[in-house]
């Protein structure tokens, strides 16, 4: 596994504060697109953290989370605003992600992580659905009919596995972890905090992820190829992905990174299929292009075609 290094993260901070030369969709665009490319790590390295119990596992990753996101900001000189976000903030970041995540984990157990993590992704869906109806806003029928392709796509890549069972308590984990994601983007997208909020709540997180670990889990012992995993957890898909997404939803820009976010499942799959936990069949092929068309449409990509003369 690749080592992340301050260095490199601070490399990549600097390059996001230059993204707004290339325009404001432009950079949410490519705040969203990081995050997806980062959380698409999350099913493969949780499947290798297994059988480690799910509140251990997310106390470690948050911990690893804290550790990096304060080495950045100290690397930056913001240490202080690192400790500047507000209790209101770090109480709506640390509840959203933790209860995500655990019933993500949890979801992993019962129904496999190519599943839960589709079914989970339903959130762009809901988060659309949400800031619309906050906003009192209504969606161009190329983006709804993107979103919906894309959600289709996602649903035909996994389909066939729910052929031999159908664990209705693992699919009701997923859905109401994607459905807390999509409450929680809802309301970090009227955030306007200038400064990194997920890292300072990463430590609240491991603190409140270990003593649940310490009351409801037995002790456990990790091997290294589980210590890595957890590690990779911590910096990648938890917390430089969420801090990506926590700026790019508080552009505006939902319905445009909500069709984006659909990439993750297929992203997701393919590295399940590359370290062999999961295959890539027709289905999945076939839901690929499906995943790929949808998200375009949805992020407003596509062209829309003329309007009608009055």
């Amino acid at each position: 596994m690749n080592v992340v290094t301050p260095s490199l993260l601070l490399g990549l901070d600097t390059l996001l504060e230059r993204l707004p030369s290339f325009g404001p969709q432009a950079r949410a665009a490519s705040l969203a697109l990081g995050a997806v490319l980062l959380w698409a790590t999350w099913p493969t390295l949780a499947t290798a953290a297994n059988p480690a119990p799910p509140f251990l596992i997310f106390g470690l990753a948050a911990a690893v989370g804290f550790v990096v996101s304060f080495g950045v900001s100290t690397a930056q000189g913001k240490a202080a605003d690192f400790f500047a976000t507000s209790p209101r903030t770090l109480a709506i970041v640390t509840v959203g992600l933790l209860a995500n995540n655990i019933l993500y984990l949890l979801a992993i157990r019962r129904i496999g992580p190519a599943e839960a993590n589709v079914i989970s992704y339903l959130w762009p869906v809901l988060l659309v659905a949400i800031t619309a109806r906050l906003r009192r806003q209504r969606l161009g029928w190329v983006q709804a009919l993107g979103i919906a392709v894309a959600f289709i796509g996602a649903a035909v890549a996994i389909g066939p596995a729910f052929e031999d069972s159908f664990d209705v308590t693992g699919i009701l984990l997923a859905f109401f972890s994607g459905l807390i994601f999509a409450i929680y983007a809802a309301i970090r997208s009227y955030g306007r905090e200038t400064h990194d909020v997920v890292g300072p709540s990463m430590g609240l997180l491991a603190v409140l992820a270990f003593g649940f670990h310490w009351v409801f889990e037995p002790s456990a012992s990790l091997s290294l190829s589980q210590w890595l995993a957890i590690a990779g957890i911590g910096i990648a898909p938890l917390t430089l992905s969420n801090a990506l997404w926590d700026r790019a939803v508080r552009t505006g820009y939902t319905a445009m990174i909500s069709g984006i976010a659909y990439l993750t499942p297929l992203a997701s799959l393919v590295l399940l299929a590359v370290f062999g936990v999961g295959t890539v069949s027709v289905a999945v092929a076939a839901g690929a292009l499906l995943v790929v068309m949808g998200a375009l449409a949805a992020s407003g990509f596509l062209p829309r075609g003329r309007k009608p003369r009055a």
